[in-house]
């Protein structure tokens, strides 16, 4: 069983440095160009390998609260990064049953992360793990109800195009705050107070949204949209 664990972990713990590293080149190149869709196709396989590897560490370590909550941010990374990815196969507006499948099993998936998450809490009361394990569980629910709902209505102009990079802009948001917080007393110097760890959970999220932000608002302008 250590043997099991350690190739899980280690394998884990690979595709998600290599999904960090490769992560930031479709940012910088160019957009549609051959580089920029390799790097994002191996963002996406990694992505992948990294939510199949933390649900298997989670199911054979169910009660180590770090798995549990890198499991909920592996699994929120992944839907963002395929719904991301397929975006851009969503051109015409038309949706496949593949995607439509996709998002009905991520409903049920999240639906029983915040069930496990509700019976944490019940177990062992009002602990940090498993609040955030509920919170990540609720958020993907979130995303995979807004996706089932767009389904059932007109495409707009350019959807694919904003879903696409701001998708795949919060699942490596999400994959650089997991790498950061479980890391964090490697970073942050002996007795620091503890306020830098909280700002290494939120500090993230709160760039990486004002960047996608902009960058939302200047395509918005480009295409002229606004």
């Amino acid at each position: 069983m250590k043997t099991v664990l350690a190739l899980f972990l280690i394998i884990h713990i690979g595709t998600g440095i290599t999904a960090l590293l490769v992560g930031l080149i479709p940012m910088f190149a160019r957009k549609g160009g051959r580089l920029h869709n390799r790097a994002g196709l191996v963002f996406v396989y990694c992505m992948i390998t990294v939510a199949i590897t933390a649900l298997l560490l989670c199911v054979l370590q169910p009660f180590k609260m770090m798995r549990l909550f890198l499991t909920g941010i592996a699994v929120f990374s992944f839907y963002l990064s395929m719904t991301g990815w397929r975006a851009t196969k969503q051109k015409d507006g038309q949706i496949s049953a593949f995607d439509r499948g996709l998002t009905y099993a991520t409903m049920l998936v999240s639906i029983g992360m915040i069930g496990f998450g509700l019976y944490l809490l019940m177990l062992n009361g009002a602990s940090f793990f498993p609040i955030v394990f509920s919170f990540f569980g609720v958020l993907t629910f979130v995303f995979a109800g807004r996706d089932l709902q767009a389904m059932r209505q007109p495409a707009r102009k350019m959807q694919w195009y904003f879903q696409h990079f701001t998708r795949m802009g919060g699942a490596y948001i999400a994959t650089f705050t997991a790498a950061v917080v479980t890391n964090v007393g490697r970073i942050a110097p002996a007795g620091s107070p503890e306020w830098i760890g909280t700002l290494f959970w939120i500090a993230p999220s709160v760039i990486g949204s004002i960047i996608i932000g902009r960058t939302v608002r200047h395509y918005l302008i480009k295409f002229n949209l606004v």
